[in-house]
């Protein structure tokens, strides 16, 4: 009888005109924990079951396998599956969008099979004036059903009876029905942290009917979410076609937030409550677990007054590829932050020891045979030195503090004199910076020794040692990256640019320079990062340090320019200082702000060839789509020099510039 009833279910979904094949079912483990409250959120690979527009907030690759189990313990011992496989794959970290592929599975008891292939692709289209963006994606999908052949297919039901030899003509037809179908996605990102997700679900209506006509009804959904960097809030309506021709209206109610560590992973809890048509209430939990590029997912789903069942669960496990996106090195930051102040160490950009813990200073006419012994590289005569010193002195914290470093140092390099090459001279200006108490400026030294010489195990070990001594985490380049140390430090500049974070930018642009006093592109970002932000005199002083290191004959023009301006800005934020031309003249409501909100002053006159003007407008538009803002103002301020009227290229840096204070 069990099986009996189970084949009827099959028929059922087999034969009803309603639409009761390839019902959302959800997707991976994450989202349903949040009751499928996923369209505006959808930012990772299983954006392509909910919101293929998604796709295109990736900046990893991500391969990810799950498997649920729906409505445990119905009362006919039918067994209800659902496995998937998705992977996404971002180009250039999602600037030009992102390819998703899926394959899903649904099985029923072993009788009647559903399977889907997705082919999704997600990108940014437009962007408006104030930083918001439109994202659009579509997925293409070939939908699949089957049933198996059995003995009841032979005995059909009439007038509610089983009839041997009366054939049903659904089961004994064709055992097999696909139609092509496809999705299509929209998300709209605030400049803010709200988001609005529109997906058209079975675009096509395809027909998947056995023995007659048996379209798939089209669904809509629309969501909301707001996105902090541990917290997510979400709400959806969906509007799902009924069994009966009638449209059910859902609405869900859901919550994320994840409990980051610096050493155990990364932990996540989320939960929904859902309610709608023909009395539908569900509830939902979840939970994550993610441990350098593995991710755990496991979501409970109840619904509440329905037929009885022990409820639904779902498994995934997650595979990410690539660098680290932006957030992940925000979150870290944080972490970072939140231990050193534990800690009691002082906050800002690295975190020193406060006085108490600082050691003596190297300048104590004390310690001039040990600060000698220290430029030489005689770290362990100058240990054994420092603990004659404090034998003979009376109880001294400091020189204690010193020792203490010193001993650091000395335990792996006894001796080291540095040659010329960049590891040797990085790794003994960290040591001298750490005895001296400059604990930042260690850490960034050492950091950038250990990624010139990654193969050394001793550096590795003393880069750990600072680590633990000094409270501060290294800063290590992502295996899979692709970027030098240089080249992540400027990677970091412009996400933090981009966030509006500009005070980051500089000071990371200022620890490049440390390390390559003549690194022209810091020097040149340097200056259009203090420009922007009011600076104008450390613009010039970035702009001057910079011109005689260029090499370009026309980057030197544009540099002198650009110190023009900073300069004329300078004055004309000083009391009695020069007037700005008509067109940058702030309103005289804006008379008194400060220097970060000052406009941007331009020749009277233009300089240069209007010829070049459409080229670097479009260079500008390039780097502002790919969301580095610094350099797309270098390119309107370049325009603005040459044509000072030229209306777009001013609108486009008041676009930055209102990006910036969003």
């Amino acid at each position: 009888m069990r099986r009996a009833a189970t084949l009827a279910l099959a028929a059922t979904l087999l034969a009803s005109p309603a639409g009761a094949a390839f019902e959302d079912l959800g997707a991976g483990a994450r989202a349903p924990g949040l009751g499928n409250a996923f369209t505006a959120m959808a930012d990772d690979a299983y954006s392509i079951y909910y919101n293929p527009a998604g796709l295109a907030q990736m900046e990893r690759s991500q391969f990810s396998a799950s498997y649920a189990a729906l409505y445990l313990g119905l009362n006919d011992g039918s067994t209800l599956g659902v496995s998937q496989l998705v992977y996404a794959h971002p180009f250039r970290y999602g600037r030009e969008g992102t390819l998703g592929l899926g394959w899903q599975r649904f099985a029923l008891s072993g009788l009647y099979a559903e399977q889907t292939l997705h082919l999704s692709y997600g990108r940014a289209v437009y962007e408006s004036d104030n930083g918001g963006r439109l994202l659009a994606g579509l997925s293409a999908k070939y939908l699949q059903h089957s049933f198996g052949s059995t003995p009841e297919a032979a005995s059909s039901q009439l007038n509610g009876v089983f009839t041997p030899g009366l054939s049903d003509p659904v089961l004994s037809g064709p055992s097999s029905k696909g139609a092509p179908d496809a999705d299509l996605g929209l998300l709209y990102r605030l400049p803010r942290r709200f988001q609005f997700g529109l997906m058209v679900e079975h675009l096509l209506e395809p027909n998947v009917g056995f023995a007659e006509a048996d379209k798939v009804q089209r669904n809509i959904h629309f969501g909301a979410a707001y996105k902090s960097l541990w917290t997510s809030l979400a709400g959806e309506i969906q509007a799902n076609k009924a069994p009966d021709g009638s449209t059910d209206k859902d609405f869900i109610f859901a919550a994320e937030r994840y409990f980051p560590t610096l050493d155990y992973g990364q932990f996540g809890l989320r939960g929904s409550l859902g309610m709608g048509s023909r009395d539908f209430k569900q509830i939902t939990a979840g939970v994550s677990y993610r441990i350098n590029k593995i991710q755990f997912d496991y979501a409970f789903l109840m619904p509440i007054g329905s037929f009885t069942n022990s409820g639904t669960h779902r498994f995934a496990i997650t595979l990410l590829f690539g660098a680290p996106s932006a957030e992940d090195e925000i979150s870290k930051e944080v972490l970072a932050k939140e231990r050193a102040a534990r800690l009691g160490l002082a906050t800002g950009f690295g975190y020193e020891y406060d006085e108490a813990l600082r050691p003596a200073s190297l300048d104590d006419p004390r310690l001039a045979e040990i600060k000698a012994l220290i430029l030489q590289g005689q770290y362990r005569r100058a240990q054994a030195r420092l603990a004659e010193l404090t034998a003979s002195q009376p109880e001294d914290h400091a020189l204690r503090k010193l020792a203490d470093r010193l001993e650091a140092v000395a335990y792996y390099y006894p001796e080291f004199v540095p040659n010329e090459e960049r590891w040797q001279v990085a790794l003994s200006s960290s040591a001298w910076l750490f005895l001296r108490g400059l604990d930042s400026s260690a850490m960034l030294q050492a950091s950038y020794a250990a990624s010139l010489n990654d193969g050394d195990a001793q550096v590795g070990l003393y880069l750990a040692r600072l680590e633990k001594e000094t409270g501060i985490k290294a800063r290590r380049i992502p295996t899979d990256s692709g970027r030098n140390f240089i080249e992540e430090q400027l990677y970091q500049v412009e996400a933090a640019h981009n966030r509006g974070d500009n005070e980051r930018a500089i000071a990371l642009l200022h620890d490049v320079l440390a390390l390559e006093p003549g690194n022209v592109m810091a020097l040149e970002r340097l200056g259009s990062a203090e420009f922007l932000s009011g600076h104008f005199s450390e613009a010039l002083s970035a702009w001057e340090r910079v011109l005689p290191l260029e090499t370009n004959p026309s980057e030197i023009l544009a540099l002198r320019q650009y110190i023009d301006q900073a300069k004329a800005n300078n004055k004309a934020s000083l009391p009695g200082g020069l007037s700005l031309p008509p067109q940058a003249r702030p309103a005289p409501s804006a008379a008194k702000k400060t220097h970060a909100s000052a406009k941007i002053a331009v020749p009277a006159k233009g300089m240069g060839d209007p010829r070049d003007v459409a080229r670097l407008y479009q260079k500008g538009v390039e780097f502002y789509a790919r969301g580095e803002y610094l350099q797309a103002t270098a390119m309107f301020m370049r325009v603005l020099q040459i044509d000072p009227n030229n209306g777009p290229a001013r609108k486009a840096i008041e676009r930055i510039e209102r990006a910036q204070k969003q």
